[in-house]
């Protein structure tokens, strides 16, 4: 058995390797690589409240713009009338004024219901617009809070 066994190991060493060299040997020249799979990533359109709120966020950008100032700035001038008209609770809710100080009557003629009931259940940008609509474009002077609001 000593004798064959390095035999037979030869033999599948010799034949283990014969079709390496036939296989090499007759192949052609160029071989084109094998496709690499595509993989295509499928773009979900944005869901309705996405675009809500993205068309919401470029409508007050607008607003900025025209007034020469950044959105922040924008919404800097509008914390301070929510501080004198609510103490800065943007999410007041009550029977008659909502918000920032909205008659609720005033938020839904101006489009305020496009957002949200009252102005208190809105965002920010939301009571801005409406804000923004309601004064024509200008941001109420609340530096002192004068009582009778604007």
């Amino acid at each position: 058995m000593r004798r064959t066994l390095p035999a037979v190991m030869m033999s599948v060493v010799t034949a283990a390797a014969v079709p390496a060299t036939i296989s090499a040997a007759h192949a052609p020249e160029h071989v084109a690589p094998a496709p690499t799979p595509v993989v295509r990533r499928v773009a979900h359109p944005p869901s309705p409240a996405v675009v809500r709120a993205r068309t919401l966020r470029r409508a007050v950008v607008r607003l900025a713009t025209q007034r020469r100032t950044t959105l922040g700035g924008l919404l800097d001038q509008w914390q301070r009338v929510a501080v004198c008209e609510v103490n800065g609770d943007w999410h007041m809710v009550g029977p008659v004024y909502s918000g920032i100080g909205f008659l609720n009557s005033t938020w839904a003629q101006y489009g305020g219901h496009r957002f949200a009931p009252v102005a208190g259940r809105a965002g920010r940008l939301a009571q801005v617009l409406v804000g923004m609509r309601v004064t024509g474009g200008w941001v109420p002077d609340q530096y002192g809070c004068q009582p009778g609001g604007w």
